[in-house]
């Protein structure tokens, strides 16, 4: 989901009709991520919280067969993330820990830790900073540019798309369910660190049953997909959001 370098020198008269060419259609985009803003709560109550804390269980197809897991998710702005998920594969239990906390991150699988590479921390930096964009606040920032993607349909619903581009970072794609406003599925590009770090891969998150909750309206179902196939699904149990988590929460595992 992302962003559009401007020309800024050298086109004389053109340049005067492309840049108003480009301040209707970002007006535009601009009111589409106004409208979700207001969806999800209003702008000045998702200001107000710059942590969460996200508790659900559901199925993960990544290996083929179903695998049920619990999850626990708590992040703080785009720069601290702590992940926990415990599941059971071929009947040995298995519980993972992920943590980044700036530039170092950990990795917790059952009692062995061991501290992320440099790839890993920015790959999960940069994951981080996709599910900040589908937060859709620091879009009001004008660091964020963005790009129409144009009438769409995300299963049988009318939605609208935009790209959001910022530099240094993948793009993201958003779209938002064209009479309410509020955002049913993000589409951008990961990498599988795990197998080189070569392998790109198409990540699609749709979101479902939205309940509010401190003034905030949230998703409570989310179905990943991974380049067109099911990847998981989660139903959140619960859903905390706070002014500021301590630190320490994301200490080495």
């Amino acid at each position: 989901m992302r962003r559009i370098p401007l020309l800024l020198f050298g086109l004389g008269a053109l340049l005067v009709l492309v840049n108003a060419g480009r301040s209707g259609e970002d007006k535009d985009l601009r009111g589409i991520i106004d409208k979700a803003l207001a969806a999800h709560g209003g702008e000045a109550n998702l200001a107000k919280f710059k942590a969460q804390s996200v508790k659900g269980a559901g199925k993960f197809y990544g290996l083929g067969e179903a695998i049920d897991f619990n999850i626990e998710v708590i992040a703080q702005d785009d720069k601290q993330f702590r992940f926990a998920i415990d599941l059971k594969i071929m009947g040995a239990d298995l519980k993972v820990i992920a943590v980044v906390n700036g530039d170092k991150g950990w990795e917790k699988v059952n009692d062995d830790v061991k501290e992320m590479s440099a790839e890993e921390v920015a790959e999960h930096k940069e994951q981080m900073h996709s599910d900040a964009v589908a937060s859709l606040l620091p879009l009001k920032n004008k660091a964020y540019k963005l790009a129409t993607l144009g009438d769409v349909k995300v299963g049988d619903q009318p939605a609208v798309g935009v790209r959001v581009s910022k530099k240094g970072h993948r793009d993201v794609n958003l779209y938002f369910d064209k009479s309410k406003g509020q955002l049913i599925k993000s589409e951008y590009v990961v990498k599988d660190i795990k197998a080189g770090g070569d392998t790109e891969i198409t990540q699609t998150t749709f979101y479902h049953d939205y309940k509010e909750s401190q003034g905030i309206r949230h998703p409570t179902k989310l179905l990943i997909e991974r380049d067109g196939k099911k990847f998981s699904d989660t139903l959140m149990s619960e859903i905390q959001l706070f002014e500021k988590v301590d630190n320490s929460t994301f200490n080495r595992p």
